[in-house]
Order: structure tokens, then sequence, then C-alpha cells
């Protein structure tokens, strides 16, 4: 055989065994795909019908906040996107302005109490604000139209308070969800800075320690699920830049379809909390101030003293006999953020 043939006999059998390689290789990833595509396209969790919910304290629905007791104006702030994000404005002539920030399915309208008791203690401006897609803001229930944007519109806030008032210092406070949220905020390299954080029982992150581990008893009926399977899909399809699914909900609350919001969709949720509770605690190089209810139905509160202090310089206090919802209205908690923005002179 002529070595020139030979030599194209043998570079065809190469190209054709990567061409089988490929292959073998689109295979398996279109089969991966359709796995995941299973995952994601999975039932959406339900609730038993049968088991009835205990009903509310009358202390429990007091925490949640619905009595309006201060006087507030509303403000709209306009987004960069062009929508409006509604707020509660609680008007002090001071040179300190706090930005309220509120939990999961709750509104600036239920800070009412928190937000006068700040005002009191700090004798500081207080902003309350409605994130997107709740209370009076623009936007879709439960749902963002990216991952972060909830960290974006603060930063649009932050920004149109500093052009407002150029000197005033900034705190940024938040319940739960909020405290997550403000986390993500101190994460980004490029936000506007602030002067300081107050975190009321703050949603940590998934991987932190203060989430509590043990497992709903069998028969009874939780408030919320997790759609984990969903989670894991969407998890792997962002990893290879696939975000057309983010729209799903995978965020689930035993509530009635009329109320609001009812679930939360995976870009949402995503949004609420740092994804490693280390890197959200490293980031803040302000003063901190973490307060949470010994009682705290929501996480583990004994897990927060030793996450927080291990991960950054902040003050942890644990309000005893205190709940999750309770902590915001607290008389002793007001008395040590007002003895702790003294400390910092933060006024």
């Amino acid at each position: 055989m002529k070595p020139a043939l030979f030599n194209i006999i043998l570079a065809t059998l190469f190209i054709t065994s990567l061409s089988v390689i490929a292959q073998n290789e689109t295979n398996q990833f279109e089969k991966t795909q359709a796995e995941i595509i299973n995952l994601i396209n999975s039932s959406n969790p339900t609730f038993n019908p049968d088991v009835v919910q205990e009903p509310m304290s009358a202390g429990a629905i007091a925490d949640l906040g619905f009595e309006q007791i201060y006087k507030n104006v509303p403000q709209k702030f306009l987004m960069r996107d062009g929508k409006q994000l509604f707020s509660y404005k609680y008007q002090h002539d001071g040179n300190t302005t706090i930005i309220l920030l509120h939990g999961v399915l709750s509104s600036a309208y239920m800070m009412n109490k928190t937000s006068g008791l700040l005002k009191e203690a700090t004798h500081s401006e207080v902003i309350a604000l409605d994130f997107r897609g709740h209370g009076q803001s623009e936007g879709v229930p439960g749902d963002v139209d990216y991952i972060n944007q909830y960290v974006d519109d603060l930063e649009d806030m932050v920004l149109a308070i500093k052009k407002d008032k150029p000197n005033q210092k900034i705190l940024l406070a938040g319940h739960s969800m909020g405290g997550g949220i403000i986390l993500r905020y101190a994460m980004e390299k490029h936000a506007p800075t602030v002067d300081g954080y107050v975190l009321f029982a703050p949603h940590l992150g998934a991987n932190a320690p203060t989430i509590k581990k043990e497992k709903l008893e069998l028969g009874e009926k939780p408030f919320i699920k997790i759609h984990i399977d969903r989670v894991i899909g969407l998890k792997m399809m962002n990893a290879i830049g696939e975000t057309k699914y983010n729209n799903l909900p995978v965020l689930f609350f035993n509530l009635p379809e009329t109320m609001p919001i009812t679930k939360y969709s995976y870009r949402a949720n995503e949004s609420m909390s740092p994804l490693d509770y280390k890197k959200g605690l490293n980031a803040i190089h302000k003063p901190l101030l973490v307060l949470v209810g010994s009682n705290d139905e929501a996480f583990d509160a004994s897990k927060f003293t030793s996450t927080v202090t291990e991960n950054s310089k902040g003050d942890v206090y644990i309000i005893d006999n205190e709940t999750h919802n309770g902590i915001r209205h607290n008389k002793k908690t007001m008395q040590i953020i007002s003895q702790w923005v003294n400390n910092h002179k933060l006024q």
C-alpha cells in the first residue's frame, strides 16, 4: 500500500472515531438533560387537606404586625428597570436613615410597629420597603426577573437616599428574608456603602447551622415545603447557563390561593439569602447587630451566636422567650439597638 493512501485511511479512521466519541457524548448529554428536565417538571408538592393546622394564638397574631400604631407617609422609589417600589417613611429630622426590609410573605404594612419603635429607639428616620412583588410595589408576586434582583433594588434605593441626603448615615435593617438579602447586598463589591446592619432573626442561608434540621413528624401538616428535585434540576441548568426555567416555583406555603403570595420562584428563592453563610457574614465590614428570640420557630436560635461571631465581628443577642416575629417588637430588643447605635455613633 502506498504511504499516501495509508495516511488517508488512518486519517479517515481517526476522524470517524472522533465522530463516534462526539456522538456518544452528545447522546449522554441529551440523556442527562432529559433527566434534569424530568426533575424540573416533577409535580409540585401538596399539603394534606385532612390534617387541620392549629389556630394561631392571639400573641402570634399580634406579632405579625397588623396593628397600625405609628404615623407615616408613602414614598415610591424608581428602579433601574422602570418599576416603582412602595415604602412607608417614618419621618425624623436627624442624621441617620434606616431602611427596613420585611420577611417572606410579608410587607412594609406589617412593619409599622417595628418602624415606629426603631424610630423612637434610634432617633432616626425609618423607611420600610415593600420588595418587588410584595405589598404595594410593582412586580410579580413571589417572583423576580433574575437572581439577585432584590439586591439591585436595594442598591437603587440606597443611591436615591444618598442623592437626596448626601451626608446621611444609612443603616440596613432586615427581618428573616430581609436579613438574608442584606447579607447578599454586603457581598456586592460595587454596592453603595452603608454604615451599619441590624438583622432580626436573619435567614443566613440554606447551608447555615441556624437552619433547623429536625424532620416533621409523620402526619403533621407543615406550613412550608421546598420542591427539592426542582431546585436540584434548576441548579444544574443554571450551572450550564440555562435560566429559562427559573420562573418555576420551588417554595410553597400552606395558604389559601386567595392570599397575595403562596409560593416563590426559583430565582426569588435564590435571591433571599447568600449561597454560603460564611461569605455573607465575612463580607460585612461595618457594625453588625443580630437579634434572635430563643423561641424562634423558623431558625435554631442556639446556633446564631457561634455562627455569627466565628465569621464576623458582629454582636449577637438571644432574647429569652421571644419568637421569630416577636423579636421585631420586643422592648429589650429596642433597648439593645438604642445602646448599640450610641456605642457606634450611628445617630
